[in-house]
């Protein structure tokens, strides 16, 4: 594998990380500019009176307006002597108080006249909210993105240019990562390098039908960089794994391209649709009318979340309800830590070698919503830590992803608005439809043994 995109697409912190650093990026920027423009108005600011010289409502547009705006235009005299003109949106509450004529506060910068606002409309709590969040998903996307970079980075350049060399095959066990469902697998070997000297080194995370086709002993081809040739990638026996694997049918490649066009066709006309109908049946100004409150309601629905499905794993791993771990688990854990800070191999092999007494737990849990139904329907999460921790790490990871689309649903335009609520209503869908068929399921089981009595 010497393709650069091949690798890279395997890795999905890379991805993640990108992900998370745009929108983290975009989110601060659009922060500090908010917040240096509110620390204007606060500072220099003057606050004067304006008469009201009409009014207006802009609906939601991809192009203009996120949300529906309920603008006043008005006219004031600076402190100068400078008759001038202005607008702004206000609240729904302030807009309909209003009349041509009356009287509303305004404030301006002395400076920019031409930069004025309503008295009300002056909000810091947005633009702190939104810095917070654009950081902490700027510094998490920054992390993922440039350690995931590296690792790609670096395998790719040691399959490119690399020296070949042959390697035994140490250990073959799972690894700590799972691609849709299916846990992967690491091959741990063992080469020389150029001089001499041994080395280990890991394949990473490959699929278990690619793993199972080694066995301990095997000889395996791998690469090493002749600079540090403590760095190594696996070269994939891909005749064999083809050989192991079932057959696989891949799309032609106008197929894909079908296929990606129709999904984009789908998200466009979402959009579309949201900015049609929202408008039309006035739930963005709704939205709007109420944005204060929805908008505490979502992030605590997500923080809500986040911290039930972060308790639940930290009481199910300081509750006792986990397995010890090996010494192989423990060493393995050592050595992606130490692998992970790029330390010289004999600083790594000196440290992941334990001598002695070492402790440790993990859990791995996989169930089906049949189990997870007939646990609640029985009640054993009263009594079983295991169901406990699982039905609040549910719960949390529930709320957590609602929340996340709810914010979304408030803050962004009338299209992003109806595209996040329906994925929101699917994965509802998906989620009752999955549990009703578990239900079924029993009701079959139980109606099968009556009938055989």
């Amino acid at each position: 594998m010497k393709s650069l995109f091949r690798i890279a697409r395997r890795s999905f912190l890379l991805w993640f990380g990108a992900a998370f650093l745009a929108g983290g990026l975009v989110c601060l920027a659009m922060g500090i500019q908010s917040a240096a423009q509110e620390r204007r108005y606060r500072n220099e600011g003057r606050t004067v009176d304006a008469v009201v010289l009409g009014k207006s409502i802009k609906p939601a547009s991809r192009q203009e307006n996120s949300s529906t705006r309920y603008e006043i235009t008005y006219r004031f005299t600076t402190e100068n002597g400078r008759v001038t003109q202005g607008a702004d949106a206000v609240s729904v509450e302030q807009w309909e108080s209003l009349d041509t004529g009356s009287a509303v506060k305004i404030t301006y910068l002395p400076r920019e006249p031409q930069s004025n606002r309503s008295e009300s409309t002056g909000d810091s709590g947005s633009s702190l909210a939104a810095i917070i969040l654009g950081s902490i998903f700027t510094v998490v996307g920054a992390v993922a993105f440039v350690r995931s970079s590296i690792r790609v980075l670096r395998q790719w350049s040691i399959l490119k240019h690399g020296d070949l060399t042959q390697a035994t095959v140490l250990a073959v066990h799972p690894g700590n990562a799972e691609i849709n469902n299916v846990r992967q697998w690491e091959v741990r070997y063992q080469y020389r390098d150029h001089h001499g000297r041994v080395h280990e080194g890991t394949s990473g995370d490959v699929a278990p039908d690619l793993a199972h086709g080694v066995a301990v002993g095997d000889t395996v081809g791998v690469r090493f960089d002749r600079e540090r040739p403590e760095h190594s990638a696996w070269i994939e026996p891909e005749a064999l794994a083809t050989e192991h694997a079932p057959p696989e049918h891949k799309p032609a490649f106008w197929q894909r391209l079908v296929n990606f066009a129709t999904m984009l066709a789908l998200l466009f006309g979402a959009i579309i649709a949201g900015e049609i109908l929202l408008p039309a049946i006035g739930l963005d100004r709704f939205i709007a009318r109420h944005e204060a409150v929805l908008m505490a309601a979502t992030i605590g629905t997500t923080v809500a979340g986040f911290v039930l499905f972060m308790s639940g794993i930290l009481y199910r791993i300081f509750s006792g309800a986990t397995e010890a771990m090996t010494d192989l688990d423990v060493e393995n854990l050592s050595r992606s830590t130490l692998d992970s800070q790029r330390r010289p191999y004999v600083a790594r092999a000196s440290k992941y070698r334990f001598k002695g007494k070492s402790a440790g737990a993990s859990f791995h849990e996989q169930f089906s919503i049949r189990e997870a139904k007939e646990a609640w329907r029985r009640g054993a999460w009263r009594g079983s830590l295991r169901w406990r921790s699982n039905f609040v790490i549910m719960g949390g990871a529930l709320l957590l992803a609602a929340g996340l689309f709810s914010i979304f649903v408030v803050i962004g335009t009338n299209g992003i608005k109806f595209l996040c609520a329906g994925a929101i209503m699917y994965a509802a869908a998906r989620t009752i439809i999955a549990f009703a068929r578990a239900c079924g399921c029993d009701k079959f089981e139980r109606f099968s043994d009556n009938s055989a009595r």
